[in-house]
């Protein structure tokens, strides 16, 4: 995909586990500011790691159980997943370079 991917609670577990390769979910809402500035860079990123890493992105209002799961309090939060497991989390507005990092990171 070189895009993202917006899953929700129907959705999330099959995309989720369909994958066996690097993962960025980042969990957002339409009603934040913070998530709206992130998505132009979160849509840049999907497109550099097309082939490499999947980039999901989860509407915590349409997908509240897989928001419950992973514990998030706060949006954007992102997630770092390798082979199902959560690496690293980290929330709040990100630069585009730190995403990047810590996608490298998990190739």
């Amino acid at each position: 995909m070189n895009t993202k991917l917006t899953v929700t609670d129907a959705s999330f577990d099959k995309a989720f586990e369909a994958h066996n390769q690097a993962e960025m979910v980042e969990f957002f809402a339409s009603w934040c500011p913070h998530c709206k500035r992130m998505e132009p860079t979160v849509n840049r990123l999907a497109k550099e790691y097309d082939g490499k890493a999947n980039v999901l992105a989860v509407d915590v209002d349409e997908a509240p159980m897989a928001s419950r799961k992973f514990g998030i309090s706060g949006v954007p939060t992102f997630l770092f997943v390798k082979n199902g497991k959560v690496m690293e989390s980290i929330s709040g507005e990100q630069s585009e370079s730190e995403l990047r990092q810590k996608m490298d990171n998990l190739l």
